[in-house]
């Protein structure tokens, strides 16, 4: 199979080229990628303490190491991974261990998910999503995921279908033939418009909306400032203003929210948004959610919800004008099962390449390119000693472009997600949205949102994306164009 246009490691692909054929296991052959020693089973029986610590690579002194980080951390990763399937890099006293083998990432994220809590980046979101699905830990993460889960079953989730592809119709209505658009603003400013409606209701005003809007983006804008390399080596005041902000921001969105969910709960229960579903949810104790936990979750829903799927369009939309004839094959897929009417739920089971751009798109760029977890106690791992304070990494992008799992890695091939691909890879080294116990409870929501988005979209028209602009990825919390993607509108 010829491979299509390749994915640098640092940045978005300008062009067609030809990459080179990867190394690869044959992609039908599941199979372990540990090899068990003498060393491992001493290993295996000693206590955690008597073990050693993982291997650093040999060119890590601090300043080296804090300049290839704040450089590059998509380039960093992959050279942390280059050196074994566990290693560790300490920048000051950040502690950080490398996981880069699945064997080694199953029984983080699920042998030993009991033992973990999540990293410290992760646990600083509760600032803004509170103690949601995302940030909460131990029993009452358990209790939550339980009582959320039948909320994103695929049956409850198929009366949002029509708010998908209606609301995408209308952004790209007011779209003009021959103007220049960036595709990340528009496809964020759909999906925040159907994330708005499944969760809080169509009726919800737009000024409420716009308010919740900005202050995410506030808040959210202040937490990537707290997470930037630089943060390490600068005094908190130098922070005040913007925390002030970010509070006052909070404060906002707390307003809107909360008065949502008063109206809501007063109304009684039966609405079809996400918000009546969850003020109407009852644990096995017969115990409903606080207006505070309906809020965490709610919000959590939104800044969760909404930027992920915008990417995953973004991306699909730029390597489909970077690969025309790839773009030529969805279109005709579409013409096929559509033949110019809006997409349906039931037309997502024959829309097969176009799901396949998506697997495809979130393996390039997976909006979510790295997971954390720390263990609570000092733990043995791989035959090496992790403790509390080690950060745990396990890196999607380095995982998706691996050739050890994936033939022409860097290379855009929707065409491998049409076999069997998905049920012969090993656990855990195609996992866009998260994997283990703690996967993302919306990934079929987020799934039926990009397909349906996409479909419509390019039924529509077609994006040219402009030439020479800057292509440079910026690996925030999430993986995203830096200055986004400028993109012609050709009308079908």
């Amino acid at each position: 199979m010829l491979g299509r246009s390749a994915a640098p490691v640092n940045a978005l692909p300008h062009h067609h080229q030809r990459p080179m054929l990867a190394r690869s296991i044959p992609l039908g052959v599941r199979m372990s990628s540990t090899v068990v020693t003498d060393t491992d089973l001493v290993a295996a029986t000693a206590s955690p303490l008597q073990l050693k610590r993982p291997p650093r690579p040999k060119t890590t002194a601090l300043i080296g190491t804090f300049a290839q980080l704040a450089k590059d951390p998509l380039a960093f990763m992959r050279m942390a991974a280059s050196h074994g399937p566990i290693t560790r890099v300490c920048i000051g006293t950040e502690k950080l261990v490398f996981l880069a083998d699945p064997d080694l990432i199953h029984e983080v994220l699920v042998g030993r998910a009991s033992e973990m809590f999540k990293d410290r980046i992760t646990q600083k979101l509760n600032e803004v999503m509170g103690n949601g699905l995302v940030t909460s830990e131990g029993a009452f993460w358990r209790r939550q995921r339980k009582l959320m889960a039948p909320l994103f079953s695929r049956k409850q989730l198929a009366g949002y279908a029509g708010i998908m592809a209606e609301r995408t119709e209308v952004a790209i209505a007011k779209w003009q033939q021959g103007e220049i658009r960036d595709i990340h603003l528009d496809s964020m400013a759909i999906t925040l418009d159907i994330i708005f409606r499944t969760v809080f209701g169509a009726e919800m005003p737009p000024a409420n909306s716009h308010k919740i809007a900005h202050a995410i983006e506030l808040m959210m804008d202040q937490f990537e400032k707290e997470l930037r390399t630089w943060r390490r080596f600068v005094p908190d005041s130098w922070l005040k203003k913007g925390r002030a902000r970010a509070a006052e921001a909070r404060e906002a969105l707390d307003s809107v929210v909360y008065e949502l969910i008063a109206k809501k709960r007063a109304a009684g229960t039966g609405g079809d948004d996400l918000v009546s579903r969850l003020l109407a949810a009852k644990g096995d104790d017969g115990a409903v959610m606080s207006d505070q936990q309906v809020r965490d979750e709610a919000v959590t829903m939104v800044v969760a919800g909404h930027e992920t799927t915008a990417l995953v369009l973004t991306f699909s939309t730029m390597l489909l004008s970077d690969n025309p004839e790839v773009g030529a094959k969805l279109r005709a897929e579409l013409d096929e099962v559509l033949g110019g009417r809006t997409p349906q739920l039931d037309d997502m089971a024959k829309l097969t390449f176009t799901r396949a751009v998506i697997l495809e798109a979130m393996r390039l760029f997976p909006p979510v390119y790295v997971i954390g977890r720390q263990p609570e106690n000092t733990i043995g791992l791989g035959g090496y000693r992790i403790d509390p304070d080690d950060q745990l990494l396990i890196s999607q992008w380095v995982l998706h472009h691996d050739s050890r799992w994936f033939s022409e890695p860097d290379a855009f091939v929707p065409e491998r997600w049409l076999g069997d691909l998905e049920q012969t890879l090993p656990n855990h080294v195609y996992m866009p949205f998260g994997g283990g116990l703690r996967v993302c409870i919306g990934q079929h929501f987020a799934m039926m949102e990009s397909v349906l988005c996409l479909a419509t979209l390019m039924q529509r028209v077609e994006l040219q994306v402009v030439a020479d602009q800057s292509r440079e990825l910026s690996p925030a919390v999430t993986l995203r164009p830096r200055h986004g993607l400028q993109a012609v509108v050709h009308k079908r």
